[in-house]
C-alpha cells in the first residue's frame, strides 16, 4: 500500500526532519482534564502546526534547492503518546467517544504496554533511580519532538503548540542536565566541521530503511540492500511476524494504522574514555593507530566509510556513498563493532524485521573548551513493532556477547552493564584469532532514561484520539 503523505508524521523516514536546533518536550496531561485535552488534540491535528510526512519533505526539497551551508526558516513538529498517556486520553473519551482498545495491547505490542522501565533488565540498564530525574520523577504522558533552523523557531513551535493544548497538559516537575528547563531536552547539531558527526567523532545515521513513494528513487537504486517495506516502519494491516513468538492473533485498532513506535533514549557519552582509550590502548588491539582503533570499534571511520572497504585509512573521498559491502573479516570488523552488532547486512527474516529509523540528534557543549560538561545524543528511533526493532537489537544483539557469533563480546558503544563498569568485546589478530591482550572497555556511554511512545496518525488524532465531544 503507497504511503499516505498527508497523514504520517513527518518524521518517520530516513532523513527526518530538516533541523540545525531540536528539543523533546515530555508533558502530562491534567488530571481531570482529559475531557478537554482529547478535544484539543482535534484542534491541534487540524492547524497544521504537526507536521505531516508531505509536508516535511516539500521542506527538505527547499533545504537541497540552497547553496552549501545556508540556513532557511523552518520549523516542524512531531506529538506521541506513552501507554499512560493513551490511557489519559481514554478517559477524556469514556462518556460519548470510542474505546481505544487498550486492552489489546498487551497481547499485540506488550514492549510498549510496560514501558521502557519494565526492560531495563532485558538491556542491563542503570537502575531506575539513577536515571536523570526527568524520566523517574512523574509519568509521562506525551512527548512533543519539535525541530528548526534555529533555537528560536523550535521555541516559537512548542510555544505556539503548548497555547492550543492550553491548560490541559502540565510540565515534568524535574529536568535533565546539562537542559536546565524542567519538562525538556535540548540538541543541536554539532558545529562545522562536525556537522553530521555525534560527540565521538563519527559520521552519524548512515544506512537507514528507505522507503518507496517516500525515499528518492535514486537514493534507494544507490543502495538497494536498505530498502525497506513500509510495514517496517509505520503500522499496516499486513503486519510483520513477531521475531520472537507467534504472531498475535488479536489485531491492532484501526485508529493505530499509519502510526509508529518510538523508542527514545538519553545516551551520555564520555568523551575523554574514549579518546584515552583510543590513545593508549591502540596497540595492544593490533591496530596501527588511535584512528585506526576507533574505526574498528564503531566498524565504520569518522567520515562514515566502512573498515571493511578500508582497512587501513579513511576514504578519500565520498565515504558514506560506498555502501554496498559484507562483514567478512573479524580482523578488520571486529565481531562486536558497533554497526555490525546492531544491523548485520544479511538477508535474514530477523535482520530485516529489526530495522529501525533513527532521527535523533547530539546534546551538550563541545568536549574541547569544556571537558567536564555533559554531552551524548538524544537517540530516537521508530518501528512497527518494538518487539521486532528496537527491544530486539538492544537485547539479543548489542547485549549478546554471542551475536553475531560466539566469541563477540559486547558492543563495546553503546552495552550496558548495571553492575560490571567493564565491557568486554573481543578484538581478532590478522590470522583471526583473538586477542588475548585486550578486550575490557570502560563504559563510555550511559543510558540516563527513556521510554517507548507511540506516534499516531493525522487522521488518529483528529478523528479518534481527538474525538471528544
Amino acid at each position: 500500500m503507497a504511503p499516505n503523505l498527508d497523514n504520517l508524521q513527518g518524521d518517520l523516514f530516513s532523513r527526518g526532519f530538516p533541523k540545525l536546533n531540536e528539543t523533546y518536550y515530555f508533558f502530562s496531561v491534567v488530571e481531570g482534564k482529559e475531557h478537554d485535552f482529547s478535544k484539543r488534540l482535534a484542534d491541534l491535528g487540524k492547524s497544521g502546526e504537526i507536521s505531516t510526512l508531505r509536508k516535511v519533505l516539500d521542506d527538505w526539497v527547499k533545504v537541497d534547492k540552497t547553496a552549501k551551508d545556508e540556513i532557511i526558516p523552518v520549523s516542524n513538529a512531531l506529538i506521541a503518546f506513552t501507554k499512560s498517556g493513551l490511557e489519559r486520553i481514554q478517559l477524556g473519551l469514556n462518556a460519548s467517544g470510542p474505546s481505544l482498545g487498550l486492552d489489546a495491547l498487551q497481547a499485540t505490542d506488550p514492549r510498549f504496554n510496560g514501558g521502557m522501565a519494565a526492560d531495563k533488565d532485558d538491556f542491563n540498564d542503570p537502575a531506575i533511580d539513577q536515571w536523570d530525574a526527568l524520566f523517574n520523577n512523574s509519568p509521562i504522558h506525551g512527548l512533543l519532538k519539535v525541530a528548526g533552523d534555529c533555537p528560536q523557531s523550535v521555541d516559537y513551535k512548542l510555544i505556539t503548540i503548548k497555547q492550543i493544548l492550553g491548560d490541559s497538559i502540565a510540565d515534568i516537575a524535574a529536568n535533565s542536565p546539562p537542559t536546565n528547563v524542567n519538562s525538556r531536552l535540548d540538541g543541536h547539531v554539532r558545529p562545522q566541521p562536525f556537522k553530521g558527526h555525534e560527540h565521538f567523532g563519527f559520521q552519524d545515521g548512515i544506512s537507514q530503511p528507505l522507503l518507496r513513494g517516500i525515499d528518492d528513487d535514486t537514493v534507494i537504486e544507490n543502495d538497494k540492500f536498505m530498502e525497506t517495506a513500509q510495514n517496517i516502519v509505520t503500522l499496516d494491516t499486513n503486519r510483520p511476524p513477531l521475531t520472537i513468538g507467534a504472531s498475535p492473533t488479536v489485531p491492532r485498532p484501526d485508529w493505530m494504522l499509519e502510526g509508529s513506535f518510538l523508542a527514545f533514549r538519553k545516551l551520555e557519552q564520555d568523551v575523554k574514555k574514549f579518546n584515552d582509550l583510543t590513545a593508549t590502548k591502540f596497540e595492544a588491539a593490533g591496530c596501527i593507530s588511535p584512528q585506526q582503533f576507533g574505526a574498528k570499534i564503531v566498524g565504520r571511520w569518522e567520515s562514515g566509510a566502512p573498515v571493511v572497504l578500508f582497512p587501513k585509512a579513511d576514504a578519500p573521498s565520498d565515504p558514506t556513498a560506498m555502501k554496498s559491502f559484507e562483514f567478512k573479516s573479524n580482523n578488520v570488523c571486529p565481531l562486536g563493532a558497533h554497526i555490525r552488532k546492531t544491523n548485520p547486512r544479511d538477508t535474514k527474516p530477523t535482520s530485516i524485521n529489526a530495522r529501525i529509523v533513527r532521527n535523533g540528534i547530539p546534546y551538550g557543549t563541545e568536549f574541547e573548551g569544556d571537558e567536564a560538561g555533559k554531552r551524548g545524543l538524544l537517540f530516537a528511533c521508530y518501528q512497527s513493532t518494538i518487539e521486532n526493532g528496537f527491544h530486539f537489537i538492544q537485547q539479543f544483539w548489542v547485549t549478546n556477547p554471542s551475536f553475531p557469533a560466539p566469541n563477540a563480546g559486547l558492543d563495546p558503544l553503546i552495552a550496558q552493564r548495571k553492575d560490571d563498569p567493564d565491557l568486554v568485546t573481543t578484538f581478532f589478530d590478522e590470522s583471526e584469532a583473538p586477542l588475548s591482550t585486550f578486550g575490557e572497555f570502560p563504559r563510555m556511554v550511559t543510558m540516563k532514561g527513556g521510554d517507548y511512545f507511540f506516534v499516531p496518525s493525522i487522521s488518529a488524532l483528529t478523528d479518534t484520539l481527538g474525538s471528544a465531544a
